[in-house]
C-alpha cells in the first residue's frame, strides 16, 4: 500500500479544478492511491497570510487523522501551493520528522510570480478570463508571492539553506516540473520569456545559490565578508515543452499538451531514496533519468536566471533607491555596457513594500554571445545608491563608483557560468557602507 496523496492548489483556485488530475492518479495507481485528498484553502481573503494557512493546514491535517510519522504522505502542489506546503512543514516539523515523502511540485511559485504585483484586474483578465474573483484578492498572499519578497527569501532559509538538509535520500524526495510555454489568445498579455505564463522557470526551481558580501564606502569588498552556499540536498528539476501554467495540471482542452507530463508525474510519485543518492559529481539517478527522458536541449524556454538582491547599509536598514551597475573595465565602454543593460538585463522589479528587495532578470543567451568577445575577461557588479554623499549639501549617503574605477563584486569569466546558471536563482545579500559627514553631529566647548 502506497502513501496517501494530498493535492494542493494555488492562489485563486480550488480543489474542483484538480479532478482530472485526481482521476488520472486513481486510474494509474488503482486501489494503491487510496486515500487521496483534495485540499482547499482560502486564497482570496485579504487578511489571511501564510502563517494562518500553515496553522489551518496543520489543524485540518490532525482533524482528518492524516499520518504524521516521518515520510508517510506524498503531496502534489501547484503554483502558490508550494509556498503554503513549505511554510507548513518547516513550521510544524523538522527535516527528520517531516511527514512528506514525495513532494511533486507542478509549476511552483517558489520564488514568486511576475504577475503577483499587477493586481486582481490584470491577473484575473489574463489568467482567469472574465470570471474574475470578488473584491478581495488575497493581499497578504500576493505580497509574499511578489517577486523579490522578503517572504520567499525567508522561506528559502528555512528549508534550502537550513542547518539540516530537508531534501534528498532519506528525507523528502522533491521533483519540480514546469512548462516552457505561455498562454494563448488574450491571456498572452501575461506571458514573459522564460516562464510558463505565470511563473518564471528559474523562480520555480528550488536548486539555487545564496551569496552575501559587504562593501566599504568606496565599494571594495571587505575581506572575509564573502559567503556563498548552494541549496542543500538533491532536488529533481525538468522543463516540459508545450505546457503552460494551467495545462501542466491537466486544465484546458486536450491537456496536458506534452505526452511526457503524465509519465513524469507518475514516476515522480514512485521514486525511492536510492534514486536520490548523490554521487561524486553531485548528480543522482532520478535527475539523470529525467534528463534522458526529457533532454534539456528539447526545452523551448529561453535560458534565463534571476538575482534576488537585498541591499542594506551597515546598520541593516534597507537601501530603497539603487541601481545595479555592470561593466567589464574601468572607463568608457559604452557599446558593451549598452548590450549589458538593453539585452542581458531584461527586467528589474523592486518589491512594492520594500524596494530594497529587487529581482534582476537576465537573458543568458546574450551573456553566451558576449563571452565570445576576447576583451571580456570579467564582469563587475556594483551599486549606484541614493542619496549620493556630497557634503555639505548632502551630508549623508553613499559614494558612487567613479567612471575611471572598478569596484564591487568581480566575477572572472570562468566563474560567470556558476553565478548565472540557466533556470536558477541567486539570493543575494549586499551590505553597502553609508557615509555620515562630521558636520551631522558636532561637540564644542562653551
Amino acid at each position: 500500500m502506497r502513501n496517501p496523496i494530498v493535492i494542493l492548489h494555488g492562489w485563486s483556485d480550488n480543489s474542483r479544478a484538480f479532478k482530472v488530475l485526481a482521476d488520472f492518479l486513481q486510474h494509474t495507481f488503482g486501489a494503491a492511491v487510496h486515500p487521496l485528498y483534495l485540499a482547499d484553502w482560502l486564497s482570496m481573503h485579504d487578511d489571511i497570510n501564510y502563517a494562518d494557512l500553515a496553522e489551518a493546514m496543520q489543524k485540518a491535517w490532525l482533524a482528518l487523522e492524516l499520518p504524521t510519522t516521518p515520510q508517510s504522505v506524498d503531496i502534489i502542489v501547484h503554483s502558490t501551493g508550494a509556498l503554503v506546503t513549505r511554510h507548513w512543514f518547516t513550521r510544524y516539523y523538522t527535516a527528520n520528522t517531516n511527514p512528506v515523502k514525495r513532494f511533486v511540485q507542478l509549476a511552483p511559485a517558489n520564488f514568486g510570480s511576475p504577475l503577483a504585483h499587477k493586481g486582481r484586474s490584470f491577473y484575473g483578465r489574463a489568467v482567469k478570463g472574465w470570471n474574475q474573483p470578488g473584491f478581495q484578492t488575497g493581499t497578504a498572499i500576493l505580497t509574499g508571492l511578489e517577486l523579490a519578497s522578503a517572504y520567499t527569501r525567508s522561506l528559502a532559509q528555512q528549508d534550502l539553506f537550513a542547518e539540516d538538509t530537508w531534501y534528498g535520500a532519506g528525507k523528502m524526495l522533491a521533483t519540480v516540473l514546469i512548462g516552457d510555454t505561455g498562454y494563448r489568445g488574450i491571456s498572452a498579455i501575461a506571458n514573459e520569456a522564460g516562464s510558463d505564463g505565470t511563473v518564471r522557470i528559474c523562480g520555480a526551481n528550488l536548486n539555487c545559490q545564496f551569496l552575501s558580501f559587504a562593501l566599504d564606502a568606496r565599494q571594495h569588498i571587505i575581506p572575509g565578508s564573502v559567503q556563498q552556499q548552494a541549496s542543500k540536498g538533491a532536488i529533481a528539476f525538468s522543463v516540459l515543452a508545450n505546457e503552460n501554467h494551467s495545462t501542466i495540471v491537466f486544465k484546458g482542452r486536450n491537456a496536458p499538451h506534452n505526452p511526457l507530463t503524465q509519465s513524469l508525474i507518475r514516476q515522480a510519485l514512485m521514486v525511492s531514496d536510492q534514486d536520490y543518492q548523490l554521487d561524486n559529481a553531485q548528480s543522482f539517478t532520478w535527475q539523470r533519468q529525467l534528463d534522458a527522458l526529457n533532454p534539456p536541449e528539447n526545452w523551448q524556454a529561453d535560458p534565463r536566471s534571476q538575482v534576488l538582491c537585498r541591499l542594506t547599509d551597515q546598520h541593516g536598514l534597507g537601501v530603497r533607491d539603487y541601481f545595479l551597475e555592470m561593466y567589464r573595465t574601468a572607463g568608457s565602454d559604452t557599446r558593451f555596457e549598452e548590450t549589458l543593460y538593453r539585452e542581458f538585463l531584461v527586467n528589474v522589479h523592486a518589491h512594492n513594500d520594500d524596494p530594497a528587495n529587487r529581482a534582476f532578470y537576465f537573458d543568458l543567451a546574450v551573456l553566451q554571445r558576449l563571452k565570445q568577445d576576447p576583451k571580456f575577461q570579467r564582469l563587475y557588479l556594483s551599486f549606484n545608491a541614493q542619496p549620493h554623499f556630497k557634503p555639505p549639501r548632502q551630508p549623508v549617503g553613499f559614494h558612487a563608483v567613479a567612471a575611471n574605477a572598478t569596484a564591487g563584486l568581480q566575477i572572472p569569466l570562468v566563474q560567470l557560468a556558476q553565478f548565472f546558471k540557466p533556470f536558477q536563482s541567486v539570493i543575494l545579500n549586499v551590505q553597502l557602507q553609508r557615509v555620515v559627514a562630521d558636520s551631522v553631529f558636532t561637540l564644542t566647548k562653551p
